[in-house]
């Protein structure tokens, strides 16, 4: 038997690819034709390379949230004004400039034409359409609200990214700050402080003891920069590496939520995306086990991801979501017994809803207080560090007279 390497367009018209063995090339054309296949390339051996798929692929993962939220809500107002979708498709590719984007939807509209669900077509695509937005466009191709539902994608996604905004700006100040101390203070012992240095130079004056330390610091740093910059390089790999180990991972997710300040920044961060995911799929007639298995995914910290493992696991033997969501230290006593008279009452999109709301009020408060605690501490941290450097080295001039005299 010899293998073939294919591709094609099934009935709908969609391109597909694969391989498949036969005892010839005219037995496999053959036996894709009974599977209602028609070839457009065939080749003896290894699949081919298409690379017009290649840098498509490329294309999609550069596809950003921005561009996500204006497709969205322009197709949503077609749609509701009685374009059909394919036009409104069409519509969008012609008025958008060449881009990722672009080549994304125009794949996206050439299967639509071909007749493929809209779902299933940027289903194609998972790093430039996230999993809700595709979960949510099956569900409202069933029951035929297209339209309302990529406006409400439209409002989720814009949420969502104004709430990623947050996180960053809470968590980038600090970074940007500690970066910027450590750069500093680099220069000065690496540049400005050697040049002192030659001051004192065979004239047998003792420096003061701090100066002596930062100095001992900068021969160390000059004789083995190479060493340095390799263990720098190697503790930066070993830092994006260990997370990808679960036992780690767990441990930094749990540091994570228990961090002082920044911990209650990413409780609310993560009770805010639940329960507007959960609100939103629910609102859209998404099962309730389907909609606790898509939130698992948008809530990437394992103590987040184990507590809905559980809701799953207790919903399938017959108990509620809020018997599993109290007790857990993740999630407020109040928002817990609020989803329980959601339950009870029918309005588990509205209360969830509300929730988000709140939370998000919250979290914009949690924000501002986590950034105004971060300030001192970071204006702290450089006077100390470059503080020090610097006082170490005009400590020498302030008895330079008596240094000089000898």
């Amino acid at each position: 038997m010899l293998t073939f390497a294919y591709k094609a367009r099934d009935s709908r018209g969609a391109p597909v690819g694969g391989v498949t063995e036969s005892s010839s090339q005219t037995e496999a054309l053959r036996a894709l034709a009974r599977e209602g296949l028609t070839v457009t390339e065939i080749k003896l051996g290894a699949r081919p390379i298409d690379a017009d798929q290649v840098l498509l692929r490329a294309a999609s993962s550069q596809v950003r949230r921005e561009d996500v939220i204006a497709f969205a809500s322009q197709v949503a107002v077609m749609l509701e004004t009685g374009v059909p979708l394919a036009e409104a498709l069409d519509a969008f590719v012609k008025q958008t400039k060449p881009g990722p984007i672009r080549s994304v939807m125009e794949v996206v509209s050439d299967r639509i034409t071909g007749g493929v669900p809209f779902s299933q077509a940027i289903a194609e695509f998972p790093r430039a359409f996230p999993p809700l937005m595709i979960n949510l466009m099956r569900a409202s191709e069933a029951s035929g609200t297209m339209g309302l539902m990529l406006g409400r994608i439209a409002d989720y996604l814009t949420k969502e990214r104004r709430t990623g905004r947050q996180i960053r700006g809470a968590l980038a100040y600090p970074l940007v700050m500690i970066s910027l101390a450590l750069g500093i203070t680099a220069f000065l012992v690496t540049w400005v402080l050697p040049k002192f240095a030659k001051i004192y130079e065979g004239r047998s004056a003792a420096l003061p003891r701090p100066t002596r330390v930062v100095m001992g610091v900068s021969d160390f740093i000059l004789g083995n920069w190479v060493l340095l910059s390799v263990l720098g390089v190697a503790a930066v790999g070993v830092c994006v590496a260990l997370p990808m180990f679960d036992p780690t991972r767990r441990l930094l997710d749990a540091l994570k939520l228990r961090t002082p300040v920044i911990g209650g920044v990413f409780r609310q961060f993560y009770l805010t995306r639940a329960a507007r995911t959960l609100g939103t799929l629910l609102a859209s007639g998404v099962d309730l086990l389907e909609a606790v298995r898509i939130v698992r995914g948008v809530t990437p910290n394992a103590q987040w991801e184990a507590l809905w493992t559980a809701v799953e696991r207790n919903m399938t033997t017959g108990k509620t979501m809020a018997e599993a969501l109290q007790g857990s230290p993740l999630v407020p006593a109040s928002v817990a017994q609020m989803i329980a008279a959601g339950e009870r009452t029918g309005r588990m999109p509205d209360v969830l809803a509300r929730i988000a709301d709140a939370t998000e009020t919250d979290l914009d408060e949690t924000v501002k207080n986590a950034t105004q605690l971060i300030e001192p501490a970071m204006i702290v941290f450089m006077g100390v560090l470059i503080g020090g450097v610097a006082i170490s080295l005009l400590l020498p001039i302030f008895n330079v007279s008596g240094i000089m005299g000898r």
